[in-house]
Formats: structure tokens, sequence, C-alpha cells
């Protein structure tokens, strides 16, 4: 039951370095508040009850999303799902993660919410996830001794619980680019609720020969069906160095629900990450297929 916010002490930095003095000072018993969408409401439920919170939207120089080819696409902390969702150079070229951005939670909550609050909060069903563990993000973290980058699939330890130290912040999203050739797309099926939660999401990224319809490379992110976000390696194995048809990706998709290990309604979870995995991967696949032929054409 939601209830009135417990009495703290509100600071709005302007700078990084303001920030993570803050977070070094007060330690356990500071919060970070971004777009708020996920933590005002655990501290109107009691789950959290922050002495000290750091409202961290004021800082300008989070706020942005930046590509070229060599270095690749940046998106800072504070960009919104909504600005990544619209963004025309990431819906050109990371296809997946605007598709994923434009289906977290309701409108609302794209266009208040944060993907670094997105991934900060390091819940199994953070829909912006999947593409980010498929696309081999790495994230910077920034505290009073200096910075660190972490891969994004060594980020996320145990439900709700990151790698992120205690005066920590993350401060910047890295992706490079995907290879020539390649695609990829996030499905999710979702239970309808007032944040529209994903009971499963899929995210695939395919890299296929054009010359023997080999599939070089493949990876398959999942979320909401274990207790993290994770890379579904061993189906991922079932299609690399061979040549897709309809038969491997079954086996594909079935291998993908062996690794979940969903927390509830198990049953229902997995046989939703089997088709979902079945989907993408066909859906990614003809994707490639027409690249191709528009190519020779």
């Amino acid at each position: 039951m939601a209830r009135l916010l417990k009495p703290f002490e509100y600071f709005e930095p302007r700078t990084v370095e303001e920030a993570v003095q803050l977070l070094s000072k007060y330690g356990h018993q500071a919060k970070v508040l971004a777009g708020g969408t996920d933590l005002l409401i655990s501290m109107k439920k009691r789950k959290i009850t922050p002495q000290y919170v750091v409202y961290i939207k004021s800082i300008p120089e989070l706020d942005y999303i930046h590509y070229s080819q060599q270095a690749g696409l940046k998106i800072g902390a504070l960009a919104t799902h909504t600005a990544i969702a619209d963004s025309a150079i990431i819906k050109d070229k990371f296809e997946l993660l605007a598709s994923a951005c434009g289906k977290v939670g309701t409108p609302q909550v794209r266009n208040m919410g944060t993907i670094g609050g997105n991934i900060c909060e390091g819940g199994p069903s953070q829909d912006s996830v999947p593409s980010l563990l498929v696309l081999e993000a790495k994230l910077k973290l920034i505290s009073l001794h200096g910075e660190r980058i972490v891969p994004i699939d060594e980020f996320f330890i145990a439900p709700f619980k990151t790698a992120l130290q205690e005066a920590e912040l993350l401060t910047e999203i890295q992706i490079p680019t995907p290879p020539p050739r390649s695609a990829g797309c996030y499905k999710w099926f979702t239970k309808i609720t007032t944040v529209d939660e994903s009971l499963a999401g899929v995210a695939v990224l395919m890299l296929l020969d054009s010359t023997d319809g080999i599939c070089r490379d493949l990876k398959i992110g999942l979320c909401s069906v274990a207790p993290t976000p994770i890379r579904a390696r061993r189906a991922e194995q079932v299609l690399r160095d061979k040549k897709i048809d309809n038969s491997l990706i079954e086996r594909a998709a079935r291998v993908a629900v062996e690794e979940t290990s969903p927390r509830s309604r198990a049953d229902y979870r997995k046989r939703m990450t089997g088709v979902l995995v079945r989907e993408a991967i066909s859906e990614t696949w003809q994707k490639i297929r027409q690249l191709h032929l528009r190519e020779r054409a």
C-alpha cells in the first residue's frame, strides 16, 4: 500500500563531481533519483526509506545521444526511453534498442524514466536490457576514485542487485556499431497491469553471411525469465556457424527455454520464451535475407 513519503534530505547537484561527492559522503543512506519511476514508488511503499535523496536530473552533461561509426553509440544515463525510441540514428542502426525502449512501461514512464535508472534498478524484467546484452553494451561508472567500464553482462548479480558500488554513478552506456549485414529485433509479451510489466522479453542480433547463408554470429538476450537478465548462450550455439532452417530455429528455441528459470508463472513464461525466441530469430533472419536481396538488386 502506498503511503506518504518518510522525511528525507534532498540534494540537487549540478555536476557529476558534486553528485559522487554526495554519494560518497552519505553512503548507503543515500539514493539517486533521476526519472523517479521506480524509486518514488518504492519509497511510497516503504520498501526503501533513504535519509538522503540525490536528484541528478539537473546534470545536463548526462543527457545525450552521440554516435560515430568509429566510436559507436554513446548514451548519457539521463536519456529518456522516449528520446532513445525516437532517435533517428538509433532507429536506423540500433533498431532493436529503439523498439525495446518504446515498449517500456506506459507513455508517462517512457517520458520520465531514464535508461540509466532502468539499468540500475537491476530487476529481472527491465525491457531495455536484453537489447543492450546482445549489443554488448558497456557501462561507464564514476566515483571519487575515478571511472571504470563494466560490460553489461557482468553488471547484474542477483534480483535488484548490481555491480554498482555504494558511491558510484552510472554516467554512460557505450555500444559498438553492429557489423555490416547484421540485424536484430526485440519481442516481448506483457501482463496487463498499470505498469505493463513484461512477462517475457527476447532480443536477437544476427550476422548472416550473404554468400552461403551461414549464421556467422547470433546473440540472444532474455528478460523476466530468470533472476537477472541473461544471454541464452547455449541456444546461440545451436545456430552459430550453421545454415539456418526452421528445424534449427525450433531447436534453438527449445534450448533457450531450458536456460530460463522463472521465479513465478514458470510454465507459462517458459512457453512464451520459446515462442518469442522462435519469432525473433525468424523475423531477424528474414530481415537480413531482404537486406541481401536489396544489395544484389
